[in-house]
């Protein structure tokens, strides 16, 4: 507010009483330019402000958090039932050679038993 006081006030010595109020739209342009070209360096918000937004922001990453390692959770139950499975692939096929190999054996042993007898 202060700032707009000091654009009005460098601004309407310039002109005569009559003028100035003939170019107040001049006037409202001329701060509205000013307020354009200030930057705005630095704003402090009401500590009640900053505690609001903390809380927030803790509890997005909370949040963040939380699902992260829901993720992580989720991709090594995924992981551990692939070797499950790919465990229990394997052990059938052994247990299916090693039928094969049994069923194999026996019937040479009558292949061998018929030939001597």
């Amino acid at each position: 507010m202060l700032y707009i006081f000091l654009v009005i006030r460098a601004f309407v010595p310039k002109l005569n009483l009559d003028d100035t109020f003939e170019q107040k739209n001049e006037i409202a342009k001329a701060v509205e330019e000013e307020l354009e070209k200030t930057l705005i360096v630095d704003i402090e918000p009401d500590e009640h402000v900053k505690r609001a937004m903390n809380e927030i922001n803790a509890k997005l990453l909370t949040k963040y958090i939380a699902a992260a390692r829901l993720r992580m959770a989720a991709t090594e139950k995924a992981e551990a039932e692939k070797i499950l499975q790919i465990k229990r692939a394997e052990g059938e096929a052994e247990s299916k050679y090693l039928s094969g190999l049994g069923i194999a054996r026996q019937q040479q042993a009558i292949v061998d038993e018929t030939i001597q007898h």
